[in-house]
Formats: C-alpha cells, sequence, structure tokens
C-alpha cells in the first residue's frame, strides 16, 4: 500500500484502504500528474497554498491566505481545546457573575510581544475599541456583536467585559486575536486596512514573521518560532516555517513534493492523484459545514404537508441518504446532526429514521395522500408536489437529482430549480420584504458555523428567530426553543452538553429537516512530516493547532515511515 489516508475530527482515526469509499468519496474527474515526493535537507516545513497576503491582521482576515497566517502569528485569550472547548491562552482564567453578564479575565503575566515589549490589558482594551469603533472596516458581524460588549482594563492583568444578556458562548468569541497597541496606538479604525502592519505583522503567537517575497508564481512568507513564546510545552521545534502562496491553484498542486512539503484543501481530481503518490500521508476531517434538505413549514396554504410531521418523517424515511451520497462526486461525509462529531456537544447516540420505502409509502397512505393516476399522492385536491431549490454548481445538482427521483418512486412529485448560491440565501431570508420573504417550498443548503467553535443552534432553530431570524424554514417546536433557550443562557455550562444532545434527537425526531453530509477537507503531507493530527473545528486554519508535535524525519530514517 503506498498511500496513507488518515481521516480526524471524529477521534483519531487511521484508515488504509484499497478505496476510500466507505466513509469519503472520492471523485471521478481526470485528474493531475501524480506529485513526486522529495526529500528535503533543513529542518523545516513549507507548504503551499492558494491566495496572497493581504490582510494578516485577526480583525480583517477573511481570506483563506490571511487566516492560515494569523492563525501563526497571533493569539486570542482563548483557544480551543481538542473537544472544541475554550480554554485559557492569553488569558489565565476567567470568572463570571451570578448572572451571568460579567466576564472578569485574569491575563498571563509572562506574555511579550515579538518585538520583546510586554502584552497587557490595554492591548486587549484598544483592540476591543477597534472591534466597537462605528468607521471599523472589517466584518460586519464581528461588529455587530463587540459593539453590544463593554471592555474595561481594569489593571495591567485584569480585562473586564460587561455583556447585554447572557451568553454561554461568550469565552468562544474572545479566541479573536490581540492586537499591539504599543505599535498601532492612534490609527483611525478606517485606516486599519491600509496600515503597513497587515504584512509585517507582530503578534504573541508561537511564530514571528520573517519576512515576505514575491517570487513570482508565488508569494513566499518565512515564519519562525518565536523564542520566548509564554507557554514551553506548545513551542514550535521546527527550525523554520515557509508558506509559498500561488494565485493559481494548479501550480500550488504541482509544487507538492517537488518544492513544498504540503498541501491542503484538495480537489476531487487532486485527491486521485495524491492518494496514488508515494511518500504522502492524507489527512481528512469535516468542514464546520452541513448541508441539509430545508422544508418551508411557514407557508400554512400553499405547503400543508410539510406542517404534518407524518409527511416529513416518510420523506425522512423515503430517502436514501446513503444512495445520495454514492451519487457524488466530491468528497463528503455522512452526518446525522448540525453539531460537529467529536466535539464536546455531539450526541454519537443519535438514532435518525431509518430508511424504509414501504414503511414511508404506508405512513403516507395512513395521513390520507393516496396515489392517483399519474403516480402523484394527493388529499383533498392538494398534490403532494414541490419545487426543491439548489445551489448551481455540480455537487448540489448531483444530489438534487439523486433525491427527487428517490421521492419519485414513493408518489411524492419534485421538481428542481437552480440558483446562483447568493440568490439562494437571498430566497431563504425570512426579511426580503414585499411579502417575498422565504421564497422556497423546500431547499438543499449548506450551513457554515461561521467563525465560532461553539455549536449553538438557537439562532437556526429557536422559535423566536423564525420572522428576523436564520430560522429559515420556520420550524416551531415549543420543547427545543425552551432547551435552546436554556442552554444559551447557561453561563457555566453545566446543563448545555445534555440540551444539545436532546435537541439533537429531537430535531431527527420531528424530521424537522433532512441532515445530509458535510464537506470533507482534505490535506496532503509529506510523510517526512510526523505528527500531525488535524482536528478542524472551525476553520482550515486550525490544521496548525498542534504544529507543536510536528517533527521532521531524518533521510537515515525515511524508510521507516514512508511507504514503499
Amino acid at each position: 500500500m503506498r498511500w496513507q489516508l488518515i481521516v480526524l475530527g471524529v477521534g483519531l482515526l487511521l484508515i488504509a484502504l484499497a478505496g476510500a469509499r466507505a466513509l469519503l468519496l472520492p471523485g471521478r474527474p481526470a485528474r493531475p500528474a501524480e506529485p513526486v515526493i522529495s526529500y528535503f535537507e533543513s529542518n523545516s516545513f513549507s507548504e503551499a497554498i492558494v491566495g496572497e497576503p493581504e490582510l494578516v491582521n485577526p480583525l480583517l482576515a477573511t481570506s483563506q491566505a490571511d487566516k492560515d497566517l494569523v492563525a501563526l502569528v497571533f493569539s486570542g485569550l482563548t483557544r480551543l481545546d481538542e473537544f472544541g472547548q475554550p480554554i485559557p491562552d492569553l488569558a489565565e482564567s476567567w470568572e463570571i457573575s451570578a448572572d451571568g453578564l460579567t466576564y472578569t479575565v485574569t491575563l498571563r503575566d509572562d506574555v511579550t510581544w515579538h518585538d520583546g515589549e510586554p502584552f497587557s490589558a490595554e492591548d486587549v482594551a484598544f483592540t476591543m475599541s477597534l472591534l466597537r469603533d462605528s468607521n471599523f472596516p472589517g466584518p460586519d458581524d464581528l461588529a455587530t456583536f463587540w459593539r453590544t460588549v463593554e471592555t474595561y482594563a481594569d489593571d495591567a492583568h485584569t480585562v473586564r467585559f460587561v455583556l447585554t444578556q447572557p451568553l454561554a458562548a461568550f469565552p468562544d468569541y474572545l479566541r479573536i486575536g490581540i492586537l499591539p497597541a504599543h505599535i498601532l496606538a492612534g490609527i483611525r479604525a478606517e485606516a486599519l486596512a491600509d496600515d503597513p502592519f497587515n504584512l509585517a505583522p507582530i503578534g504573541t503567537g508561537r511564530l514571528r514573521w520573517v519576512s515576505m517575497e514575491d517570487e513570482g508564481r508565488a508569494v513566499r512568507v518565512v515564519l519562525q518560532p518565536y523564542a520566548n513564546y509564554y507557554d514551553p510545552a506548545r513551542r514550535v521545534t521546527i527550525r523554520q516555517v515557509e508558506l509559498s502562496f500561488y494565485r493559481n491553484p494548479d501550480d500550488a498542486f504541482r509544487a507538492l513534493g517537488e518544492d513544498v512539503q504540503a498541501f491542503g484543501g484538495l480537489g476531487a481530481p487532486q485527491l486521485q492523484a495524491a492518494l496514488n503518490s508515494p511518500g504522502l500521508n492524507l489527512y481528512a476531517a469535516p468542514l464546520p459545514v452541513y448541508a441539509l434538505i430545508l422544508f418551508n413549514q411557514a407557508d400554512a396554504e400553499g405547503l400543508p404537508f410539510f406542517q404534518d410531521e407524518a409527511v416529513r418523517e416518510a420523506l425522512f424515511q423515503a430517502l436514501s441518504r446513503r444512495a445520495v451520497l454514492d451519487s457524488l462526486d466530491e468528497e463528503v461525509l455522512a452526518i446525522n446532526s448540525t453539531i460537529q462529531p467529536g466535539t464536546w456537544a455531539y450526541n454519537p447516540a443519535l438514532s435518525p429514521p431509518p430508511y424504509d420505502l414501504a414503511g414511508a409509502e404506508a405512513a403516507l397512505d395512513a395521513a390520507g395522500w393516496i396515489v392517483e393516476a399519474g403516480g402523484t399522492r394527493a388529499r383533498d385536491g392538494t398534490r403532494l408536489a414541490f419545487t426543491l431549490l439548489l445551489a448551481d454548481r455540480p455537487l448540489d445538482r448531483q444530489a438534487g437529482q439523486a433525491i427527487a427521483e428517490q421521492w419519485k418512486r414513493v408518489g411524492v412529485d419534485v421538481s428542481l430549480q437552480v440558483a446562483d448560491p447568493d440568490d439562494l440565501l437571498e430566497r431563504l431570508n425570512t426579511t426580503r420584504g414585499e411579502g417575498r420573504g422565504r421564497d422556497f417550498d423546500a431547499a438543499l443548503v449548506e450551513i457554515g458555523l461561521g467563525r465560532l467553535a461553539d455549536p449553538d443552534p438557537y439562532p437556526f432553530w429557536h422559535d423566536s428567530q423564525i420572522e428576523d431570524g436564520q430560522n429559515y424554514s420556520g420550524f416551531s417546536d415549543g420543547e427545543i426553543s425552551r432547551a435552546l433557550e436554556v442552554a444559551r443562557r447557561d453561563p457555566n455550562g453545566v446543563r448545555r452538553a445534555d440540551l444539545y444532545r436532546e435537541f439533537q434527537q429531537l430535531l431527527l425526531d420531528r424530521a424537522a429537516a433532512i441532515p445530509l453530509y458535510s464537506p470533507v477537507y482534505s490535506y496532503a503531507v509529506s510523510c517526512q512530516v510526523q505528527g500531525v493530527g488535524l482536528r478542524l473545528f472551525v476553520d482550515p486554519s486550525d490544521r496548525f493547532m498542534n504544529m507543536d508535535a510536528w517533527r521532521l524525519v531524518p533521510q537515515a530514517q525515511m524508510s521507516t515511515v514512508c511507504p514503499q
């Protein structure tokens, strides 16, 4: 066997298969040339990344290129543990007031910036003041949230945050990287994006910025471990990290093996080529995105059948989700929940409605939906017919076609309608105006979990979010709403895991939606690089979380770790 496929994120699981179809579904398009792996003499790590650094600033970074660098150069007050829980990083500890509104954070006293200056509460207050500024040029969701939080530097190592309402997920928000006040003090928020700091950043992270050079095909950024990094157990021992940013994705993949030791985010053809390349280890983990089928349950007059739990459950039973996934050309992971497997809130004992074609037909018969001439079911003059809205992408088209064909077997008439992804989101929107909100029958959608690891499902499933929030389907269930409300207000998190596990099973029991899959992030790394452990909770940049464990194998030992 010339390759290894390592799947992480649902525990630590090593899989070596003749084909990956049992869990991952590799694509079928013609693949590029297989990488030829070279040995790299020096104790340095190199990786190809698609894109170009522009805003290496934790408040402004939105491209993957920028986010990858931010993850290595900067630190936040908290970071994630292996289960996705926030734990102290620049913070030493925190206390929560009895009403859940005040978080008092004690900072470490041994942290210095990469230029040697001490880190203090002034840096935290300065960073938050930029986020709260009305002219802040970064992502709107960041500004909107932080404008609801007051920040006070009580002394050099104590910061106090005052919230407008209890929010158990608040420690997760504290993962945002902190900026140095001694360098940027006095800058106007609106000028932040144009400051030279963004391409010569100074942070408190494990790696310090050394240089950036445009080499034509790629921009090469050199980083080195910061010798005075505050947490000795997490210090990086690799001598140097070189990240080459390619404007052309094909150039980035071609560099793998010859010029660089790693490349992430492989597409289906690239993955097929890498699977056949000696000397590569392939790591995979589900992205924090879930694809599911939503039903418009708010249109009681036009779509009365979606308000009937028996009909929704029959649609669930009539769908072989495994067959849908087998029809796809891309790598995906089957899911039963909107919460990521392997994280603290996931329920590993979920029991979804089983695939049962005969049972689905019997349930529809019992509910009065009878097959009429032409093969479509109807009741009281209403046909069981609707349109499935989906994004105009090959993966969505393949899934939509498979879903429609399966449902037609039980007398459900489903037509497909494709839309530009942005237009699809607009049609889901509950506040479009002119009576056009929630403009769909059913929809196949991919919902991302955003910048947070916290799984709080409140915005998507609480009944208060039906009219002006992200409860796109209009689903309303008192038991689920009460559980979500209690969970997000529990500042100590004592009950949250139990409530979220209960929520996940209730969502399946009510057939509120049909979960299908999560896209998979694939990471190809030379077998010379040992100790890689992929734990994706929020973003592909989290592949660097355990870089302190990475080691480069000397040439004399290559035969013991690299497949022949």
